[in-house]
C-alpha cells in the first residue's frame, strides 16, 4: 500500500509542476469592449476588487446578471432618435459568464415598489456521472500502480481464488486499533492526499461549489463538507469495495506481516520493528476525509491569499506554474477532467463553454443529426459462426494435452452508444467423439466490444469475461480423477464485419482466451494467513471465429 501512495504523490507533484502547453486557455472577453457605446453605469467598487467575486446577492441596485440586465435596461429607456441619427444596438449576453447553465438566470423584473424579483432559478444539478467516471479513473490508477510495484499483491491477484480470499480478508478486518502499520507518509500524507483529489472531483462537478472562493462564506464551507462526505465514501469503497479495493487486490486483512521486515513472523537481528499486523485498523478510513478536507482548505487558502494577490486575473505562464505547483490536488483532479493544471473555473469559463482543456476541440461545427444517427441503425444483432480454440484438454489418451477444438456457436449483440456494445456468445466443442480422445466443452462468453461501426466494414476490440464447462476433466486435489468443473474464462481481442447489406455482415474474429486452472498449494502462501492455500495459474488460449451476422 505505500508503494501505490509514494507513486501517487509523485504523480501529483510531477503533474502540478510541468507546465503542459498543449493548449491555450481560452480568456473571457473584457467588458472593455463595450467602452466605444459611451455607457454609464454606476458600480459600487467594492465588489470589483477581486476577480472571479460575484456581486452581493443583498444589494438591490446589483441584482444576479446586472451588466446584461442594466444594458438591456438601459437600451430599451433611450430616447428615439431624430432622423437621420445612429442609435447603438447592443445584444445583450446569451448567458452569464460563471453561470453552468446559461438559461437558468434570467432579468429581474421591477414591481411598483421597486425591489427586483427574479423570475427563474439557479437549477444546475451535480453532475454525478462524471463525478464516478473520474473517481473511477482515479481508482484505477492507484491500484494499477500498486499491482505493478508490488510483487506479492501481484502474485495474490493472478494465482489465488478472488472472490474467496476477498471475504475472507473482509472477516479478519480488525478495528479495535487505530494504526494498521503503515509509515507516517502513507497514512498522513499519501492518505490525505487521496482525499483531496477524490474531495476536488466532487467539487468540480457540484455548480454550487466548483467556482466558490476561500472565505467565511456559509456557501464555500458547504460545499467542502459535501466534498468531504464523499471522500470518505470513496476512502471507504477503496478499503474494502469488491473488485477495485485492498481487500480485493493485495487481500489487506488476509495475512500477517511484519512491517519493514517481511511475512510473519519476521525478524532481524538487532533491530527494534513494529508488532505483526494485518495491515487494517481506523486510521485510513478516518484520516483520509478529514486530513484530506484540511488539505482542499490549505490550498483555497494559499491561492486566494498569496497566488491570487499576486497575480490577480493574469494569466501568464509563471503564474499558471504557480497555480499548479502550490495546489497538487487540484491538479491532479484538472487531469482527471481533461483540464490543465492550473484550470480554475472562475479564470476560464465563459458563456462559450470550459476552456483550459488538455486537448483542444475541433473548430469544425458538429452536425445536430450527426450524434443520434446510430439510433436509427439496426442495433441488435444474432449470428452463427464456426470456432476454434486451442487449449489443454484432459482425457484418458493424455493429461493436459493442448488440443485445437473445433466448434459451433452463436452470438448475441446490442447497441448501446455510438461505440459500445453489449457482445455475448455461446460455443460449444464436441471433441472428438471416441472413448480414448478428447472430451467435449462448453464456453460462454459476456462483456463488451468497443469500436468503429461504418458504412462497408466494422472494426471492434472486445473484452468478454465468462466460464469454460468440462464434463470430463481432473482437478486439484482429485489428481487424475475425472470430474466436472467450471473455470473462469476471459476473452481478449478484436473483430472485423464486412458488410454484405444493411442489415448482414460477415464477421472474423482472433483474440486470446485466459483460463485460470487450480494446481494445488500455494509455494509462497503467507505462513499466518487466512486466505485460501490454493495456487491457481492462468494460460492464454489462442481462439479464432468466422461467421455471419445479422441485425435488425
Amino acid at each position: 500500500m505505500s508503494l501505490c501512495f509514494r507513486g501517487c504523490i509523485v504523480s501529483c507533484w510531477m503533474l502540478s509542476a510541468a507546465p503542459l502547453a498543449v493548449a491555450n486557455p481560452q480568456i473571457p472577453p473584457s467588458s472593455g469592449s463595450l467602452s466605444s457605446l459611451d455607457l454609464t453605469l454606476r458600480v459600487h467598487p467594492g465588489p470589483l476588487t477581486h476577480p472571479g467575486t460575484s456581486l452581493d446577492s443583498n444589494d438591490t441596485n446589483f441584482p444576479g446578471d446586472w451588466p446584461d440586465c442594466a444594458r438591456r435596461k438601459e437600451n430599451s429607456s433611450a430616447p428615439m432618435s431624430g432622423p437621420g441619427s445612429t442609435t447603438p444596438s447592443i445584444t445583450p449576453n446569451a448567458a452569464d459568464s460563471l453561470s453552468p447553465t446559461p438559461a437558468a438566470k434570467t432579468c429581474p423584473t421591477t414591481p411598483a415598489d421597486g425591489a427586483p424579483q427574479y423570475t427563474e432559478g439557479f437549477n444546475e444539478k451535480i453532475h454525478w456521472g462524471p463525478i464516478l467516471k473520474q473517481s473511477l479513473e482515479f481508482l484505477v490508477f492507484e491500484h494499477a500502480f500498486r499491482v505493478a510495484n508490488d510483487n506479492y499483491a501481484s502474485h495474490l491477484l493472478w494465482h489465488k481464488p478472488f472472490w474467496e480470499d476477498y471475504f475472507d480478508s473482509l472477516q479478519h478486518f480488525d478495528m479495535t486499533r487505530w494504526g494498521d502499520g503503515d509509515d507516517f507518509l502513507v497514512n498522513y500524507i499519501g492518505h490525505p492526499l487521496e482525499g483531496a483529489v477524490t474531495g476536488d472531483i466532487f467539487i468540480q462537478n457540484d455548480p454550487h461549489g466548483r467556482s466558490e472562493r476561500f472565505g467565511k462564506s456559509g456557501s464555500y464551507w458547504k460545499s467542502r463538507f459535501r466534498a468531504m462526505l464523499y471522500a470518505a465514501a470513496y476512502s471507504t469503497y477503496f478499503e474494502i469495495g469488491p473488485v477495485l479495493s485492498e481487500a480485493a487486490l493485495g487481500n489487506e486483512g488476509g495475512y500477517v506481516y511484519v512491517p519493514k521486515c517481511g511475512l510473519a513472523p519476521c525478524s532481524i537481528p538487532g533491530r527494534h520493528l513494529k508488532p505483526p499486523t494485518n495491515n487494517t485498523g481506523w486510521v485510513d478510513f478516518v484520516v483520509t476525509p478529514t486530513v484530506g478536507m484540511g488539505w482542499i482548505v490549505l490550498e483555497d487558502a494559499i491561492e486566494a491569499e498569496i497566488v491570487d494577490r499576486l497575480a490577480g486575473d493574469s494569466t501568464a505562464l509563471k503564474w499558471k506554474i504557480m497555480r499548479g505547483s502550490l495546489a497538487p490536488s487540484r491538479t491532479m483532479s484538472n487531469f482527471l477532467q481533461g483540464k490543465l493544471p492550473w484550470y480554475r473555473p472562475w479564470l476560464y469559463e465563459n458563456a462559450t463553454g470550459r476552456a483550459g482543456n488538455l486537448i483542444v476541440p475541433p473548430n469544425k461545427p458538429k452536425n445536430p443529426s450527426e450524434g443520434s444517427a446510430w439510433r436509427d441503425q439496426p442495433r441488435r444483432a444474432i449470428g452463427i459462426h464456426y470456432v476454434n480454440l486451442s487449449l489443454p484438454m484432459d482425457w484418458q489418451g493424455c493429461y493436459k494435452c493442448r488440443v485445437n477444438n473445433s466448434g459451433i456457436g452463436a452470438t448475441i449483440s446490442y447497441r448501446m452508444t455510438d461505440h459500445f456494445w453489449f457482445d455475448s456468445e455461446v460455443n460449444q466443442f464436441p471433441g472428438s467423439g471416441s472413448s480414448n480422445g478428447s472430451g467435449s466443452a462448453t464456453e460462454g462468453l459476456f462483456g463488451i466490444r468497443y469500436g468503429h461501426t461504418g458504412r462497408i466494414w466494422n472494426a471492434y476490440v472486445k473484452a468478454r469475461p465468462g466460464f469454460i464447462y468440462y464434463p470430463k476433466t481432473t482437478s486439484f486435489p482429485t489428481g487424475h480423477e475425472f470430474v466436472s468443473l467450471s473455470r473462469f474464462a476471459l476473452d481478449c481481442g478484436g473483430s472485423i464485419e464486412i458488410k454484405a447489406s444493411k442489415r448482414s455482415a460477415f464477421r472474423f474474429d482472433a483474440g486470446t482466451t485466459f483460463v485460470r486452472y487450480l494446481q494445488g498449494l500455494d509455494p509462497r502462501q503467507a505462513p499466518v494467513a487466512y486466505i485460501s492455500p490454493t495456487y491457481i495459474a492462468t494460460q492464454g488460449n489462442l481462439q479464432v471465429a468466422t461467421g455471419y451476422v445479422f441485425r435488425f
